[in-house]
């Protein structure tokens, strides 16, 4: 108990030493300053309390990360309405483009049956321009992108094309007891703007693109339809395009609920009731409809050059998707046009490329096509196969008449 009582004596202060640090503590709390400062060997104006200076360091710190925590909570916020706002539009696109898909035609005709649960190298979309009662394609173009080399070919059909409907088209139209078009005692012959028509409601776009298919020898995996309302709101919605007008154009189509079409050969900036006009004109030409087809076909690769504009997606593009989604039909997905969507940064318009398939003879009320000469075309532009020498220089002297 001794060594005890020795070893606490030992690990407790002296009295006199409990008493000074009293004595120091009750100085500090009545003092505002220390011992120095009051013996006057220092000045109050320069100097420095020690304390006060680490507690100042403290304040700062603790300053400094409220500004942080302030500053994060500020970002978290500003993400947090970002995140919101972008899942507002996502579901607003999503909404419209679903609304879009169901604007397409539910045919009973079958017309391809390419797969697309995967990107394809080359995606081919039948692009079909119709008259104000959307009985007639009057455009019929092809327009094949290659995912891997980032071109873009547009191949145009006439119009007045002669065509010779499928026996699955006849077939089909017999069953419901439809008209078949019968010309130059060939059952199921028409011109290619007719076969539209003659298709029925809910078959026009899936007939058009089967005949599209015959001719061209391609499958289709796409299709996108516009009128010409649309086409003028297309125009609009990108605030015009820049298009050398080929000649002086003048035809009144009023008397048929047409436009006056007049407008003066040389560099001009069209708007969409002008680009309709130039676009429908073809009386005044030599070529007649052919000549229009190549106008048609060189102002929309100057209107595609226009939307993929940087400027033109920044200013436009909104109003450019409403129109979209609102004036036209297409029987993509919504599943599958995103899968499409990153390859619109990589677009290049100069790797846009645009011909008219060839035709035999002089045209008439009839354009005879070249089928020889159009799978030339075709294995050119969509399969990378060079056509000889002689036949592309026979296809050019064809083209130009």
């Amino acid at each position: 108990m001794g060594e005890k009582r020795e070893y606490r004596r030992r690990r407790r202060p002296p009295d006199d030493m409990e008493l000074r640090q009293r004595q120091v503590r009750r100085r500090q709390t009545r003092a505002p300053y220390p011992e120095e400062l009051q013996r006057g060997e220092y000045d109050e104006q320069t100097y420095i309390d020690p304390r006060r200076v680490a507690q100042g360091r403290r304040m700062s710190r603790r300053r400094a990360g409220q500004r942080k925590r302030r500053h994060r909570s500020i970002l978290l916020m500003v993400a947090l309405i970002l995140i919101l706002i972008g899942t507002y539009a996502v579901a607003k696109v999503w909404v419209a483009m679903d609304q879009w898909q169901g604007k397409a035609e539910n045919s009973d005709f079958v017309v391809s049956t390419a797969d697309q649960s995967k990107i394809k190298e080359v995606v081919n979309v039948a692009i079909l321009g119709t008259d104000e009662d959307g009985f007639r394609a009057d455009v019929d173009i092809l327009a094949s992108f290659n995912t891997t080399t980032k071109e873009l070919h547009l191949i145009s059909v006439p119009r007045d094309s002669c065509v010779t409907m499928t026996d699955e088209m006849i077939a089909f139209l017999e069953k419901d007891n439809q008209y078949v078009p019968q010309q130059n005692g060939v059952y199921g012959q028409c011109k290619l703007t007719e076969v539209h028509a003659y298709a029925g409601k809910g078959n026009r776009c899936a007939f058009s693109v089967a005949m599209l298919e015959e001719i061209l020898g391609v499958k289709m995996d796409y299709y996108v339809k516009v009128d010409l309302n649309a086409f003028k709101e297309i125009v609009d919605a990108v605030d015009g395009v820049d298009f050398y007008v080929p000649q002086d154009m003048y035809w009144d189509m009023r008397d048929n609920g047409g436009p006056l079409i007049n407008l003066q050969e040389g560099m001009q900036h069209l708007d969409g009731d002008k680009a309709e006009q130039l676009v429908r004109f073809r009386d005044g030409y030599a070529q007649k409809d052919l000549k229009r087809v190549e106008v048609q076909r060189d102002f929309i690769q100057a209107l595609i050059r226009k939307i993929c504009s940087s400027e033109t997606l920044l200013n436009n593009l909104n109003d450019l998707v409403k129109v979209v989604l609102d004036c036209t039909e297409s029987n993509i997905s919504v599943s599958e046009a995103l899968k499409y969507v990153k390859y619109v940064k990589d677009f290049d318009p100069d790797k846009i490329t645009s011909d008219t398939v060839p035709y035999v003879g002089d045209p008439g009320k009839y354009v005879y096509l070249d089928e020889e000469g159009t799978k030339e075309l075709i294995d050119w532009r969509i399969n990378g196969i060079e056509p000889a020498e002689d036949a592309q220089t026979m296809d050019e002297e064809l083209m130009n008449g």
